[in-house]
């Protein structure tokens, strides 16, 4: 099925959605930020490259959970200013085309947000992109300094609390995302991508692109089961439909 081309009208109106979803949930470390995560890059720029490795691999180990992990580096994140943060963001390889890509959601009537655990002061930088809504961890910030957090680790209880606010469904959602943390929106929602080649990440998934070039190749997942609902699986960098 071929997506109308009113959509681009459609989301500057307000209007809903004409296929599936009415919003696309997209994570943010190791998908938009492929093999990498914000903390990491960050961390790098300021002579913090070891310590950033060390905690990454003590956690993919299994020898830190995702909480300690994060608090670890948050140490050592918090103190930098606004200017800091982005101006190491700005050195990262994020996956090309995000820009394009979240216009091409936007143009199909949904609304897109970033769904991570990240801090909202690192996810404030996406809005170059056009992602100006961010179901994260929220940062207070006092004179271009972060003073304190309010992580929040679960990415299902965030977004549910997010949809209550918003009116959305669950069953109106599509996630796209890469991490095991993924899992149980996957469950939940209508709609889902696994990126790259997890293989409990990549089961639970509706659809699998295994390595995408740019957001584009996602958004093509999305869209086909936006209109079509077709469940998809994966060639070299973008979807195929089986």
């Amino acid at each position: 099925m071929t997506p109308p081309t009113s959509g681009a009208a459609a989301a500057a109106s307000g209007a809903a959605s004409s296929g599936r979803f009415d919003l696309v949930t997209l994570d943010l470390d190791g998908t938009l930020l492929p093999g990498d995560t914000t903390f990491a890059a960050i961390l790098r720029d300021h002579g913090h490259a070891d310590f950033a490795q060390e905690t990454d691999q003590a956690y993919f180990d299994g020898r830190m959970s995702l909480e300690e992990c994060f608090w670890a580096q948050w140490a050592k994140v918090q103190p930098l200013s606004l200017a800091d943060l982005h101006r190491s963001l700005r050195k990262a390889a994020w996956l090309p085309g995000i820009g394009e890509g979240v216009r091409r959601l936007k143009e199909g009537g949904v609304r897109v947000a970033l769904l991570t655990d990240q801090p909202s002061t690192c996810t404030d930088f996406l809005g170059r992109w056009g992602l100006t809504d961010a179901i994260c961890s929220p940062v207070a910030v006092k004179e271009g300094k972060q003073v304190s957090i309010e992580a929040r680790f679960d990415k299902l209880a965030n977004l549910r609390r997010r949809l209550a606010e918003w009116g959305i469904p669950e069953g109106k959602v599509c996630h796209v995302g890469n991490g095991t943390n993924d899992i149980p929106v996957f469950h939940a929602v209508g709609g889902s991508v696994a990126v790259f080649d997890h293989p409990q990440v990549r089961a639970a998934g509706k659809a699998w692109v295994e390595k995408p070039a740019r957001l584009d190749d996602l958004v093509d997942a999305v869209l086909r089961q936006h209109y079509d609902g077709g469940k998809v699986e994966s060639s070299s960098h973008g979807p195929q439909t089986r």
